[in-house]
C-alpha cells in the first residue's frame, strides 16, 4: 500500500527548508518568505511607513546555502508615488516601490539579514533588521 521513499529523495527533502519555515522578526513586524516566482524570492513585510509590502530578490529562489548580498526591490501598497510603476513577477504593478539590498548574516539557512532600502530610484536611505523567529 505504501511505497518506501528512496534515501536520496528523503535526504534532499530534509536538506531544503520549506518556504513557510523562513520567517523573521523585525521592528516593523514579521517578514515571511512567501514564494519563489520566476527565479526571485518573494518576502512579505510591513514597510517603515506601516504599509504592506513585498521584497523581490532576483536569483534567491531556492537558494538556502549561498546567501550573501543580494540586490532587489520592494513593491508596496502605501502612499508613495514614484514617477513610474514597478511590478513583481506574477504580481500587480504599483507606484509605491524602491530599490533594496538584502545582506544575510551567514550564507546558509537559517540566518538573519538586514535590508537597506530607498524609495523609488532614489539613494538607499533606511533599513530594517530581520532576526530569526
Amino acid at each position: 500500500m505504501f511505497k518506501a521513499i528512496a534515501p536520496a529523495c528523503l535526504a534532499l527533502a530534509l536538506a531544503t527548508p520549506a518556504l513557510a519555515d523562513e520567517a523573521w522578526n523585525s521592528p516593523t513586524g514579521p517578514i515571511i518568505y512567501q514564494e519563489d516566482a520566476f527565479g526571485s524570492a518573494i518576502l512579505s513585510f510591513t514597510n517603515v511607513d506601516g504599509s504592506a509590502a513585498e521584497l523581490v530578490i532576483p536569483g534567491l529562489a531556492g537558494n538556502s546555502t549561498e546567501r550573501g548580498v543580494h540586490h532587489g526591490y520592494f513593491i508596496g501598497q502605501g502612499p508613495l508615488e514614484c514617477d513610474a510603476a514597478m511590478a513583481r513577477p506574477g504580481g500587480l504593478a504599483s507606484l509605491d516601490w524602491g530599490r533594496a539590498i538584502v545582506s544575510f548574516d551567514r550564507p546558509t539557512f537559517p540566518t538573519g539579514f538586514t535590508v537597506t532600502m530607498g524609495d523609488c530610484d532614489y539613494p538607499l536611505s533606511y533599513s530594517i533588521r530581520a532576526d530569526l523567529q
